[in-house]
């Protein structure tokens, strides 16, 4: 009896191991990592990505980019709904104060930045190539303090490259007897790449217009709406970098207050004090009312970003941003040539696009943006819609591609150039939007059409900005 104990003690022990094996199979087994390739929500289900921007040329690029986007990742559809520029920033605050998840890409200005900044997700900086993006297109906008976190956080992409320069026409400034002649009268030269100061820019104006060689001289932006607040800058930019007591070592000044505040807040404030409001400043307002003088009166025509081009046949040049040109017909681009502003630097007017907190496709949104500013569609966003790219590596492989006409080829290379050196900007805190703009614009242009004194102006502009500081910041 024991040995028969013993032998069905052994089998149940055969047996109880057995199953323990084939259950550690079993459990391996149904563990085990799957090898199909749908397993991504955005391929086994249909997706539909919502763009919420402008109108314009822009938002036709973003469009055309998602349908690309939508070739490389079946089942996703990319959508732009856009509006007016005048109002599609309400159009977006209205659904985003709302909590709605009806966008989930949010597009926006360098100057709206911080309206919408609240809204915003901060961007997986890892998923993009920063070191291909231009930085100063990046930082104006794109990249915010936030106080919170006490610290920088990117909150948009900047998908193309703006830039406020000089814009002036080859068949004047090439000529050699103009030149010749230009040379003998003001001793410097013709050439407007070459232009150190803006005096430069009013001797050519002068010798242009009263030679009768151009009806005007190089148009600048006096719209009140929105215009002044662009040129200004450009024209102050040279003096604030050059005057240390305003900008205190910070040639662009404190980001978000940029060129139009002082380089430093001073004891018992929580913001830096306007620098426009200065002898400095004063200079600049002057310089560009005599810019002023050699195009239409502000009283009867305001040269505005939307009828430049309009004028642009009658003008020697232009100071413009690089978007403007899509507004040139062939026969203006082919006789245009890009130049920084005088003494080499550039003012930004970037655009951006952000992720809203409400959106149910976050991941996908971040891969879209990733794919928006890499060299190849970058690349196709100049050659298909004349919009300069964002990515350096599609900037130089632009340059270097000699099949372009040579005038694009010099623009690509002034635009690069420029907005490698373009801090000469307005504000974008919070209340500038809402109010800076139109506080400083009224006040300048009461001087253009002769209201009140170029100080007066300034004054009365720079209490103001205070003011708003004051109640936003405390």
């Amino acid at each position: 009896m024991k040995g028969i104990s013993k032998s069905i003690i052994a089998i149940i022990i055969v047996i109880i191991v057995i199953i323990a094996i084939l259950g550690a199979y079993l459990v391996l087994t149904s563990h085990k990592p799957t090898t199909s390739t749908t397993t991504s929500p955005a391929i086994t289900s249909s997706v539909t990505l919502t763009v919420v921007t402008f109108s314009g040329e822009s938002a036709q690029f973003i469009q055309y980019a998602g349908e690309l986007f939508s070739q490389e990742h079946p089942g996703v559809t990319v959508k732009v709904i856009t509006y007016p520029f005048s109002n599609y920033i309400d159009q977006e605050l209205s659904a985003l104060e709302s909590h709605s998840s009806e966008y989930d890409i949010i597009g926006f200005t360098s100057t709206s930045a911080q309206r919408v900044a609240p809204y915003l997700l901060p961007l997986n900086t890892s998923l993009f190539n920063m070191t291909d993006l231009i930085g100063p297109q990046e930082a104006f906008g794109g990249i915010i303090y936030n106080s919170t976190l006490g610290k920088n956080i990117t909150i948009g992409i900047a998908y193309e490259t703006a830039v406020y320069l000089m814009a002036y026409k080859p068949s004047i400034f090439q000529n050699a007897t103009l030149a010749n002649e230009f040379y003998q009268e003001y001793h410097i030269s013709f050439n407007p790449s070459t232009w150190q100061n803006w005096t430069d820019v009013l001797d050519a104006d002068q010798f242009l217009v009263s030679h009768n060689i151009t009806k005007y001289g190089f148009l600048i932006d006096d719209h009140v709406a929105h215009g002044i607040i662009d040129a200004y800058p450009a024209v102050f930019g040279w003096y604030y970098a050059r005057n240390n007591t305003l900008n205190h070592g910070l040639v662009g000044g404190i980001p978000g207050f940029n060129i139009m505040f002082e380089g430093y807040i001073p004891p018992g404030f929580s913001f830096p004090l306007p620098s426009f409001n200065s002898t400095s400043g004063l200079e600049a307002l002057e310089v560009y009312k005599s810019l002023i003088s050699y195009e239409p009166s502000p009283s009867s025509i305001q040269i505005s970003y939307d009828n430049l081009a309009q004028f642009y046949p009658d003008a020697a040049g232009a100071f413009l941003f690089t978007s403007q040109l899509s507004s040139f017909n062939t026969s203006q681009l082919q006789d245009t040539y890009l130049a920084p502003l005088p003494g080499g630097y550039a003012e930004t007017g970037t655009d951006f696009l952000g992720i809203s907190k409400y959106s149910t496709h976050v991941e996908l949104a971040e891969e879209f943006l990733a794919f928006l500013v890499s060299p190849k569609v970058q690349t196709i966003a100049f050659l298909k819609f004349s919009k300069f790219p964002v990515s350096k590596e599609a900037f130089l492989n632009l340059i270097s591609n000699t099949s372009l006409p040579t005038y694009e080829r010099e623009w690509l290379s002034a635009v690069y150039n420029a907005s490698l050196n373009a801090w000469a900007n307005p504000p974008n805190i919070p209340p500038t939007y809402i109010s800076l703009i139109s506080d400083f614009n009224s006040q300048v242009y009461n001087y253009l059409t002769g209201q009140t004194s170029a100080q007066q102006a300034l004054q009365t502009a720079a209490s103001d900005w205070v003011q708003a500081e004051a109640s936003y910041y405390g």
